[in-house]
Formats: structure tokens, sequence, C-alpha cells
């Protein structure tokens, strides 16, 4: 009989990680897993710890070289035996019930086939939560600029991947999951469970930091695609605004910003004329940023508030009030200083 689940994954000399991101698993609530680890031929202690645990649910898999993170990926998607897939790193942690939510809630939502949540971020300095949209539209509107999802604590229908034949695209190095879910919702639905269930680690060998510029690259094909389908093609200028959206918000010049508010009109009305998106949840996603871009630049004062609040873009909701208040703090006191 398969098991509900197939948590799927990959390692390639994480021993440094790995004992404690089995053990998140392995301690999960909701037993009726298989563990699918693929070494990616490994050189370190790798295979020694996982061959340590001994635990039926475990299945390991050993590629005889080294295939890369995509080909192994996609060797674990056809390998894997359960009704869902389950994605983890060998850096990470899961909480303990976060298969058992997931599961719950895609068996009340058989219209979903991704679904991720929000994730904690340690091995920093400072801890802190990114909580990811929820909504399928909202989703959808975002990858319009980035990936909707932390790629680990997604759990995907097999079914899904089965029927549509669905891989991970070798063209789109360290930013395959982004490609995979713009193709995804073409078919199916998908969301976030607004809850942490996913310790995700930052550290100087994580794969996005190490790649970063390859990673910046091929998302920007990813975007360029999205931003055509609804009619533009933007200018280099244009893209690098486009761009700066996937990283923190940082202080800019006055110029510059007004740049952005532009490129954010243009997005809209482009998207009002080819009903890509649903204007309302495009709307939504493109003020957040609006206002996190404004945030940002407080320093610039009653100037930045002036703009922020005159401007179309900007939509007061239940969300995002409080935040905008503390704005407002920072633009009276201007706490920060523009060189």
């Amino acid at each position: 009989m398969n098991p509900l689940v197939t948590v799927l994954m990959p390692v390639y000399n994480g021993e440094k990680y790995l004992e404690e991101a089995i053990k998140s698993i392995l301690n999960q609530t909701l037993r009726d897993f298989e563990f699918l680890i693929i070494d990616d031929g490994s050189t370190d202690k790798s295979a020694q710890i996982i061959k340590s645990f001994n635990d039926p649910r475990i299945r390991l898999e050993r590629n005889k070289t080294n295939l890369g993170l995509i080909a192994t990926l996609n060797k674990g998607l056809g390998l894997s035996k359960g009704k869902y897939i389950a994605r983890m790193d060998c850096d990470d942690m899961s909480l303990p019930k976060r298969l058992s939510v997931q599961v719950n809630f895609m068996e009340k939502h058989p219209e979903i086939g991704v679904c991720g949540s929000w994730i904690k971020v340690i091995g920093l300095r400072k801890k802190f939560i990114n909580k990811y949209f929820q909504k399928h539209e909202e989703l959808k509107a975002n990858l319009l600029f980035s990936t909707s999802f932390a790629h680990p604590s997604v759990i995907i229908r097999k079914e899904l991947i089965d029927k549509y034949n669905l891989e991970y695209d070798e063209q789109y190095k360290h930013a395959e999951d982004y490609e995979l879910w713009s193709r995804i919702v073409e078919y199916a639905k998908m969301s976030n469970i607004s809850k942490v269930l996913l310790y995700y680690r930052m550290h100087s060998e994580s794969v996005s930091k190490k790649n970063s510029s390859e990673q910046v690259e091929n998302s920007n094909k990813i975007r360029r695609g999205l931003l055509n389908k609804i009619g533009l093609t933007p200018s280099p200028a244009e893209m690098e605004i486009h761009r700066m959206f996937n990283c923190p918000p940082s202080i800019q010049p006055k110029g510059f910003i007004i740049e952005i508010e532009k490129w954010f009109s243009k997005i809209l009305s482009a998207n009002e004329k080819a009903k890509i998106y649903k204007q309302d949840y495009l709307a939504k996603v493109i003020s957040n940023r609006w206002l996190n871009t404004c945030n940002a630049n407080a320093s610039l004062g009653f100037w930045i508030w002036k703009k922020f609040w005159q401007s179309p873009l900007k939509k007061i909701n239940y969300n995002n009030f409080v935040q905008t208040i503390k704005f407002f703090i920072k633009c009276l006191l201007r706490k920060n200083t523009v060189n």
C-alpha cells in the first residue's frame, strides 16, 4: 500500500545540519509517509548520517555521480509513491505538525494543487518570519514579481505532476521552483497556510547565497516572460526596477521612486487590457510592494508620505494598517538619513 505522503529531500554534502533535518521529519505527528532521501554523490559524511537512522520510512537512493539539484529533484518526482509530495531541504527543520496541517488542508481543498506555508528564517543574527500571500489570485499575481512560496515548505499533489508531466526545468538553475510555479498556476490553484510550519536556515553555504547572480538572471527571464503575457516589453531600466522588488526595500533617490510609481502604474494599465490577472488582486500585491518601498524611504520625511498617500497605488486594508501607521510615524521622526 502506497504512503499518503512522500517527503522528498535531496542531499549533497549536507552533513552539518542533516541530522536535525531528518529528525524533524521522523518526529512528524502524521506518521503515514515515506521519507525519500536522494544522496547526490556526497563526498562528506551525509550517507553515513542517513544510514545511522533505523526507521523503515526512510528510503535512501544514491546517485552514482553528482547530477545536480534539478536532476535529483526530477528523479525524486518520478520515484515518489505518495498521494502528496512534500519538499524538504537538508538544512531546514519542519515543525512537528507540518505534514498533518498541510495534508488536512489539501484533503479539504481538492482544488488546491500546491500548498506552502509561512516560514521562520533562522541562522542569521536576527530571526524573522516570512509571511506569504495565502489566496490563489494573490499568489498568481505575485508571481509577476517573485516566487510565491518558500520551496522547502510546499506540498504538491502527485496526480498533478503525473497528469501534466511536470518537472523542474534545467534551463532555470537556482530559480527552478519559481519557473515551475509559473507553469503550475495554469493547471491548478495554489495556497499558503498562514502558519509557520518550517524553519528555513540561511547560512554561507545556502544555494541562494552562493549562486545569487545566476538566480537573478534566470528569475529575470521568468519575470520578463510573464510581463510579455500582459503586453509589456520592459526596457533594461524598467527590468532593473522590476527586479528590485525581489530584494529587501532600500533607500532610493526621489527621482527613482517616481520611476517606480510609474512602472507599477504601467503594469496595472497593461493588465487591465490583457486581463491575465484579476485586477483587484494585482493591485493588492502592487500596493503592498509600494508601501514597502515608501516605508524604506521614510527618511525623506513628509515628501515620501505625501507621495505614498496621494498615489493611486495606495490601498489601506486591515493587513497593512499597522505598517502604514508605523510608516507615518517614521516619516515624522525622520529616523534614517539619506546620503
